[in-house]
């Protein structure tokens, strides 16, 4: 029997309202995922999400992300694991779904080569172009950031390492392939997405009961829309709880991936949660629920927060415009969590002067503009 149930409450065109309910928490859909990479989100304590007293009348944020590749080298996995999973770890009660660290692994080096190493048709075995990461079907190798030491991420040891933290939702160890990869590339890079989901699902379904999270498969196959259907048509037996769609914000064009996005919104399958990965401005977001997704994840609000940039109306706004100096209103009162109380002088003041507060302010309110419009989203839907 499934740890995760899904509920239908209501569709409208391809968009769906329905409610997630995981290990005693229920999650709205659509829902927007704020990215705590490394057991936080930069700059903000993790209560604010649940505190009225800074997100105002939202509901609760009960659903963020967590980073397995980081957490796995710092501080280390058997570290959070004596904490008592991630929950006890940084005191967030609710759901946490860790990205698998497959995309900062091939970040660090997955071109060309490594596709003829794949498909068996290189002597040189697990041959890269790059010391810092190199591809084999059995487990990639790669190199920490921090000291450049050795480690190796096996798809069984990947979902070993999302239980031993405690994982909620953990996602597949899959093959990222750079967005100028050729169909042929692709096509080789997904031989080995699909190989490495088999074994992930086979060795999940042997500790379910023991592991404390549930497992999603992530389609892979470019703009080609060949691959992507036949990824998912691949992965659909794989994905009991959850299917995610991956390499959609990876530096292509913003047509060719509305063009992805809505060719998968119909074909995956309609009754478990999809999850786009990556997408997390308020237009990708908004498009993509009319296609048919329910969950989405992006460090851009917060990025943008700590950079000077809010969301707004009208659009992306700079704090640091100097029309905001002398402009006492509110950032956006129409909304009532706080930092939308502030002034745009005010905050513009703390821009200026480098006081770290203006981002994280910036960077809260950028977080509840997105669980905003999801909210308002899914009020449509159903009403």
């Amino acid at each position: 029997m499934s740890k995760l149930s899904f509920t239908i409450h209501a569709t409208q065109g391809k968009a769906r309202a329905w409610t997630i309910r995981l290990n005693g928490v229920e999650v709205p859909t659509p829902v927007f995922m704020p990215v705590g990479t490394k057991a936080t989100i930069k700059g903000l304590i993790l209560d604010m999400l649940r505190d009225p007293q800074y997100i105002g009348d939202l509901p609760t944020i009960n659903l963020i992300l967590a980073n397995t590749y980081h957490l796995y080298l710092r501080p280390w996995t058997e570290t959070v694991k004596q904490a008592g999973w991630l929950h006890t770890f940084e005191r967030r009660p609710w759901l946490i779904l860790t990205d698998s660290g497959g995309f900062q692994v091939f970040s660090l080096g997955l071109g060309k080569s490594d596709a003829s190493s794949i498909a068996g048709k290189n002597r040189n075995r697990g041959q890269s172009n790059t010391s810092l990461c190199k591809i084999l079907p059995e487990w990639v190798k790669f190199r920490s950031i921090h000291d450049g030491s050795r480690h190796f991420f096996s798809p069984a040891g990947c979902v070993d390492v999302q239980c031993a933290l405690g994982s909620d939702i953990m996602m597949m160890l899959d093959v990222c392939s750079p967005p100028s990869c050729s169909d042929r590339t692709f096509a080789q890079h997904l031989i080995l997405t699909h190989q490495w989901a088999r074994e992930q699902f086979e060795h999940h379904q042997k500790k379910y009961t023991d592991c404390r999270g549930v497992l999603f498969p992530i389609v892979q196959g470019g703009t080609n829309l060949d691959l992507r259907k036949h990824s998912i048509e691949v992965l659909s037996p794989f994905a009991p709880d959850g299917i995610a769609v991956g390499g959609v914000s990876v530096g292509e064009p913003v047509h060719e991936i509305q063009k992805v996005v809505s060719f998968c919104g119909e074909h995956l399958p309609e009754d478990k949660p999809r999850y786009l990965m990556g997408v997390g401005n308020p237009e990708g977001i908004r498009y993509a629920i009319e296609q048919g997704f329910d969950m989405f994840d992006c460090v851009l609000p917060t990025r943008l927060g700590r950079h000077g940039v809010f969301f707004s109306d009208d659009g992306y706004q700079k704090i640091s415009n100097a029309c905001f100096k002398n402009d006492h209103t509110p950032l956006a009162p129409q909304y009532s969590w706080l930092p939308a109380q502030y002034t745009k002088a005010y905050l513009h003041h703390l821009w200026r002067e480098k006081e770290m507060l203006g981002g994280i302010l910036l960077s809260l309110h950028n977080i509840c503009y997105l669980h905003q419009m999801v909210t308002q989203i899914r009020k449509e839907i159903v009403g």
